[in-house]
């Protein structure tokens, strides 16, 4: 479930991801609430290479911080288009391998008997309903803000230049469209504009983590980019690639510079434009080496915490209690990428 979610949007994944697992968890006793986090945050690992995917997003993106390298008469704005990454044989391979892999590691990791930890009960709540019922005495303001009409306006008008940008320019994902997308299907799905606050400002709470430490990843993102350090990791994996193994070995150095910057736009800031270049200089795929980037990010992640961060804390976890399950599938999953980006 979570795998699958993650394709369509990261963090959307991540939530419904802890929210099965809190379901699984209230009508199955006895079930391992630390493995059903665990299992909500390692379907984590298919985001990269879906449509939310940072990196072959942005390099679709005119405008985006490598298009200058990239550029030429036969494409002026400087993009890989999601054709050339996320529609290609070897992405496909890998999310579809992911989807049929990690249930199998999953359940392979099951704990039995007394090493089972359950839950506490009072964390299964179901949770709140944010439409507002309206007394008689409700203002107009009240009822405008609470109306469904002003959420179908709202959408309608949002979808409507989608419709119109896709007609004029042709279907083409970036990620300010896929933005666009998710944040005018959460006003239509809440029914009002003012439901769709009452959520997020709940939903917040469980991102507290990551509010309070992405000023501090971000630092270390700027200290990587302007000290060269990020370079410096990406050109010594460069300098002992060729044209075949270049997109395995930027993997690796993705995987890498991950520890430091776990954010997907921040990572692409800081090695796209070592490795855009380097690969055009060894003619090895663009496309393979920009989903190179993402897959050694969301690969990566499983021994990075940050992002399991809103899935604890829905939780009430610890990191310690979810980094075993997220090794093991880190490890077993390997082979997967290595196969997609050498031999495909």
């Amino acid at each position: 479930m979570s795998a699958l979610a993650c394709m369509i949007n990261w963090g959307f994944g991540l939530v419904v991801g802890a929210m099965f697992a809190k379901e699984v968890a209230r009508r199955i006793q006895g079930s391992d609430y630390a493995l059903l986090i665990a299992c909500a945050y390692i379907g984590f690992m298919t985001w990269g290479g879906g449509f939310s995917g940072s990196m072959p997003l942005q390099a679709a993106t005119p405008n985006n911080p490598i298009a200058h390298l990239i550029s030429s008469e036969n494409n002026p704005l400087g993009i890989v288009p999601v054709n050339q990454t996320l529609f290609t044989g070897y992405n496909i391979f890998i999310v579809l391998m992911l989807l049929i892999c990690l249930p199998f590691i999953t359940k392979m990791m099951n704990p039995k008997g007394n090493e089972v930890r359950t839950v506490d009960p009072a964390l299964l709540q179901p949770d709140p309903d944010f439409t507002k019922r309206l007394d008689q005495n409700a203002t107009f303001a009240e009822k405008i803000e609470e109306s469904r009409l002003l959420a179908y306006l709202i959408a309608g008008t949002g979808f409507g230049y989608l419709a119109i940008t896709f007609y004029q320019n042709g279907f083409s994902l970036t990620i300010n469209t896929v933005n666009l997308i998710f944040l005018m299907t959460g006003i239509l799905l809440h029914g009002s504009p003012a439901a769709y606050v009452r959520a997020i400002t709940n939903a917040a709470r469980s991102t507290a983590g990551i509010l309070i430490q992405f000023p501090f990843y971000a630092g270390m993102q700027l200290m990587m980019e302007h000290s060269g350090l990020g370079g410096m990791i990406t050109e010594f994996f460069v300098n002992i690639s060729n044209k075949e193994t270049f997109p395995l070995l930027t993997f690796f150095s993705s995987a890498l510079v991950n520890f430091a910057v776990p954010s997907g736009g921040g990572h692409w800031v800081v090695q796209g434009p070592f490795v855009i270049p380097a690969a055009l200089s060894l003619e090895a795929d663009l496309g393979k080496s920009v989903m190179a980037i993402a897959y050694g990010d969301m690969w990566a992640n499983m021994a990075q915490p940050f992002w399991a961060l809103p899935a604890l804390g829905i939780a009430g976890l610890g990191v310690r209690d979810i980094m075993g399950y997220c090794m093991t599938a880190l490890i077993f999953t390997t082979p997967i990428f290595v196969i997609g980006l050498y031999f495909l």
